[in-house]
């Protein structure tokens, strides 16, 4: 009696081990699945829109910076080469002064239309930070097409002079919220 008693009280155990074991290990196995590849989701997401807010800063400075050291030298030797005999270069800057500010209005809201998508993976601290930074870069390119409205008032022996102070700390403000943005992407994702 008391051996049948000892393998009873040996094989019920055993037999529950044996069922609840594996179904434990299977479900920590999809819980651990889920989570990976929630995260590769999300890191994917958090990557590809990094490479938009990056897109949102560089590419109206990038179109800025080879509309002044190219387009508006050549164009500003045009006009003081005709000698006010034609206003054909004048022209001629306008026209270039416009294609740049209608690309740069363009790259800024094909690289904003991609951010949309953000809206359904991050948290509401990071999608704050998100639209505080759009807009911050939104006023950097509305004051960089007012400025190269104003060229003829732009002092070419200090070209920082046409950036006005709120410019400056604007710029450097979205500086700043990029590096707050990494962060919290980062935090989110549970990465160091």
């Amino acid at each position: 009696m008391e051996l049948e008693a000892v393998i009873q009280s040996a094989i019920i155990p055993t037999i529950v081990t044996a069922i609840i074991g594996p179904l434990i290990f299977f479900g920590l196995r999809r819980w651990d699945e889920k989570n990976r590849r929630n995260f590769e989701i999300r890191f994917s997401e958090y990557k590809h829109y990094l490479k938009a807010l990056e897109q949102i800063s560089s590419a109206s400075h990038a179109q800025f910076e080879e509309f002044m050291t190219e387009t508006y030298a050549k164009c500003l030797n045009e006009i003081l080469g005709s000698e006010g005999q034609s206003s054909d270069p004048v022209i001629r800057l306008n026209e270039e002064l416009n294609h740049l500010m209608a690309g740069i209005r363009t790259s800024f809201s094909q690289a904003t239309g991609e951010l949309n998508g953000l809206r359904l993976v991050c948290s509401d601290k990071l999608l704050e930070m998100i639209n505080e930074y759009v807009n911050i870069q939104r006023k950097l390119m509305d004051e960089s097409c007012a400025v190269l409205r104003r060229l003829e008032q732009i002092d070419l022996a200090d070209l920082t002079s046409m950036f006005s102070g709120e410019m400056k700390a604007e710029g450097e403000r979205s500086q700043q919220l990029f590096e707050d943005i990494v962060r919290q992407m980062r935090s989110e994702l549970k990465i160091g």
